[in-house]
């Protein structure tokens, strides 16, 4: 998960590794895109993935939006069957239009308005209990900085075996960019610009098989970007790892971070302190508040009949940094241990 080079030989990243690669035959081989764009001014944002699980016969999709008045509207589909040549699945697609340079998602399909994002505690509850309009979504999407990631490889060149029940992220794609576009849930339609980030990763992957990460991504604006990580490996590992955009031509290693994350009574993330230090030696300082967050789920079942879970915090988050303000997201993914604690949280992360 750190594409820097220091831990592991990496292959650089080539233009068409935007697209789509070829289906290993690994059964838990994935291909997933995730995106995210947030317009701080009016309070609006959302997140989007496609996923494809070729070789277990279906593919994944989510759509997320925050809305202005704290509401949220959420759709999740896992559709039979894959276009191993298409990033697409049950309405939503990304397409590329420029490789690293510029892209386009667009969804059109149902979507749950919620009036908070806690009823996902029980998501079949909450679909029940609330309604299902049609939702429009339409993104041209830009990058502000150059691509982020990579291909772990092993000591002789090949792609890395990060290890039996240990798949996660042995390649990948980060980029930090602006967008625009339109909007459109039941009656209500928005027309907005912002900033994100676009996250792209194949290779086998297996949600359970860290126990927590923290992952901070945040746009400011072209000249003023980052991406931060700190991640607890299968092998037990503290990593912490990332990168800053300064408006350079090339993208600059965080070399430390520091963490300290607060909760509600509920919980949930409520915000927290980040402390790094990028490659030239400049400290920065980062504080972030929750705006409205949203607990997603991933749940595999064990051979013996017993459930293997993962809780993903997704918050729509205000940063600040160096006198300025940006609007991202803040994703805080807890495995769920034999006594029902989240590890992270529970180690105090």
């Amino acid at each position: 998960m750190d594409y820097s080079g220091r831990f592991r030989p990496v292959r650089p990243l080539r233009p068409e590794d935007d697209f789509n690669h070829p289906v290993e035959a690994h059964p838990f081989f994935n291909e997933s895109r995730y995106l995210h764009l947030v317009d701080g001014a009016q309070g609006l944002g959302g997140w989007f993935r496609v996923g494809q699980r070729a070789n277990q016969g279906f593919g994944e999709m989510t759509v997320c939006l925050y809305l202005p008045d704290g509401r949220v509207g959420f759709h999740h589909a896992r559709p039979q069957g894959v276009d191993p040549l298409r990033a697409e699945a049950a309405g939503l697609h990304f397409e590329v239009i420029e490789p690293f340079a510029q892209r386009r998602l667009t969804y059109r399909g149902p979507l749950h308005v919620l009036p908070h994002g806690a009823l996902m505690e029980d998501p079949r509850a909450a679909f029940q209990a609330h309604p299902v309009v049609d939702c429009e979504v339409d993104l041209l999407l830009d990058a502000v900085a150059p691509p982020h990631g990579g291909e772990l490889l092993d000591d002789a060149g090949r792609p890395y075996d990060e290890g039996e029940g240990r798949y996660f992220a042995r390649a990948h794609i980060d980029q930090s960019l602006r967008g625009q576009g339109r909007i459109t849930v039941g009656g209500e339609s928005w027309t907005l610009q912002g900033h994100g980030l676009i996250d792209h990763s194949w290779g086998p992957r297996i949600w359970q098989a860290i126990p927590w990460y923290r992952w901070f991504p945040c746009t400011f604006g072209a000249d003023f970007a980052f991406c931060l990580m700190v991640v607890r490996q299968a092998n037990g590992r503290l990593l912490k790892t990332g990168y800053l955009h300064d408006g350079g031509p090339a993208l600059l290693h965080v070399e430390e971070i520091a963490l300290e994350s607060r909760y509600g009574a509920d919980g949930y993330p409520a915000g927290f302190h980040l402390r790094f230090v990028d490659e030239r030696g400049r400290k920065h300082q980062v504080e972030g508040e929750t705006v409205n967050a949203l607990p997603c789920r991933h749940v595999r079942r064990l051979a013996d009949g017993r459930s293997d879970r993962t809780r993903i915090m997704e918050s729509l988050t205000r940063y600040r940094c160096g006198g300025r303000e940006g609007w991202g997201l803040a994703e805080y993914m807890d495995h769920v241990d034999a006594q029902g604690h989240f590890e992270g949280m529970a180690a105090g992360w």
